[in-house]
């Protein structure tokens, strides 16, 4: 996130209407452009597919088999993804991009591996269980270690600095799924599930490569220790455990509610509740604009005051040091609550306006009374993980770890009552277990900023690189 902080602060020092403008598009394209184009992409095949006069079970089946696809995907990345952060900002305080560049292949090596071995086990299910012929199952296999591998790599786009080129890397990807499909159902005569998916393996295939060649025109031919990072996981075991269980958490509930709730449903061997994964989507959907102003207003701000903090404890006086301190901490409460309150304001004028336009669209009333709680669920687990992210910042490792754990916990717990009250309840234990993770990670965050001089002072501190990454 540094990384992409420093381009935008490079934009919006220019202080016009212009760069303001390019600025807010720059940091919509970075944080959610990718996700939003995939999400276009999904929409419109479910469309063509409707168009084309798919059955119901059909239907069924291909939103099911997928949404399998992106948990495994999305989880399997968690493991990586908050620790190689940590490897990539070292890297690249150190200059190392040989390092970085072997860690690359070697990240899309286990990463395959582990996705490859979750994506057998169901290939082998649906061979059993269904009738699915085995050239779709090659698919299917192919299609989740390419949906795997494409999330874990997207945590170099901080340290490439290429963000237009990862955006059109998906662009280029979903052009070609939709040109595939097309090609494939009308003029080839493939079955339209078949069809759909040959579609999303080969854009999958296409961002897959041009990430990777992304990867090495920035760091260059792996020529080192493919799996040096590895060694991050026994450094930093914490990291790990904060930015897994923080991401279990927040599919927790669909999990559980997947295998026990009465508004499950099974379509081969995917055992889904289409109700509650709607509405979670659509309530992820209305909250990603804090992801943006989160990178705006923090990552614009933020870090010039925490440069000019340590550079006081390095070579400051004690006034000084004060002085940057009350500063830096200023920034960071007027930056988290401007976050907070903006998308408290977003969220709810959303949900009022889905309470309108969601009759309009055939969406029903359970999936309405679901999604206005989960917006909210959702809303407190985004403001816990920005509550985070300054934990990791000041190290803080062991907070934030004790915050994803009673996050997950509670919300785990607070998910299998529901399951026994019925569905009225069903969206309760992500706000619950949001809300307590959020207040648990604020409250860590005031106790460290309080005894932030001591806690640097005796570690040793050291000034971060001024383009952005931090040791």
């Amino acid at each position: 996130m540094a990384g992409i902080g420093f381009e935008l602060r490079k934009i919006y020092g220019r202080k016009t209407l212009v760069s303001g403008i390019w600025g807010s598009i720059y940091a919509t394209m970075t944080a959610v452009g990718p996700s939003v184009l995939v999400a276009v992409l999904i929409l419109f095949l479910k469309y063509a597919m409707d168009r084309a006069g798919i059955t119901e079970l059909e239907n069924r089946f291909f939103m099911s088999s997928f949404t399998y696809i992106f948990l495994v995907a999305v989880l399997i990345s968690a493991l990586f993804c908050t620790v190689l952060s940590r490897y990539v900002s070292d890297c690249v305080f150190s200059g190392d991009d040989k390092a970085l560049g072997a860690s690359v292949f070697g990240v899309l090596t286990v990463t395959s591996v582990l996705s490859g071995s979750v994506m057998l086990a169901l290939c082998i299910g649906m061979y059993h269980k269904s009738d699915v012929p085995p050239y779709f199952l090659i698919l299917y296999y192919l299609l989740g270690i390419l949906v795997a591998n494409a999330y874990t790599i997207m945590t170099y786009v901080s340290a490439l600095k290429e963000y237009k080129e990862v955006t059109f890397s998906y662009f280029a990807g979903i052009i070609l799924a939709a040109i595939v499909y097309v090609l494939a159902h009308n003029m080839w005569g493939m079955h339209t599930v078949v069809a759909a998916y040959l579609a999303l393996t080969c854009g999958y295939f296409l961002l897959n490569v041009m990430l990777v060649f992304w990867c090495v025109n920035a760091f260059g031919m792996p020529q080192e220790d493919l799996f040096g990072f590895l060694y991050y996981f026994v450094r930093f075991p914490r990291l790990f455990v904060s930015g897994f269980f923080y991401m279990l958490g927040l599919y927790s509930a669909t999990i559980l509610y997947w295998n026990s709730a009465d508004i499950r449903e099974q379509v081969s061997i995917f055992r889904t509740a289409p109700t509650y994964d709607l509405a979670m989507f659509l309530a992820i959907l209305v909250n990603m604009s804090a992801l943006v102003i989160f990178v705006v207003k923090v990552e614009t701000a933020f870090f010039d005051k925490y440069v000019a903090y340590l550079s006081a404890l390095n070579n400051g006086s004690y006034n000084r040091i004060r002085k940057e301190q009350e500063s830096m901490t200023n920034s960071i409460r007027c930056q988290l609550f401007f976050v907070y309150e903006v998308q408290m304001i977003i969220t709810v004028v959303l949900i009022c306006l889905a309470n309108v336009f969601f009759p309009y669209l055939n969406i029903s009333v359970q999936v309405l009374n679901l999604f206005m709680v989960l917006s909210m669920g959702v809303y407190t687990v985004f403001c816990m993980y920005f509550t985070m992210i300054f934990l990791y910042y000041f190290e803080d490792h062991t907070a934030a770890c004790i915050a994803s754990c009673i996050f997950l916990g509670i919300t785990s717990m607070l998910a299998v009552i529901a399951c026994r009250l019925g569905g009225a309840f069903y969206p309760l234990p992500l706000l619950g277990g949001g809300f307590c993770g959020w207040m648990s990670a604020f409250w860590f965050l005031r106790h460290r900023l309080w005894h932030l001089n001591s806690f640097l002072m005796c570690k040793g501190v050291q000034e971060p690189d001024r383009k952005g990454a931090l040791k």
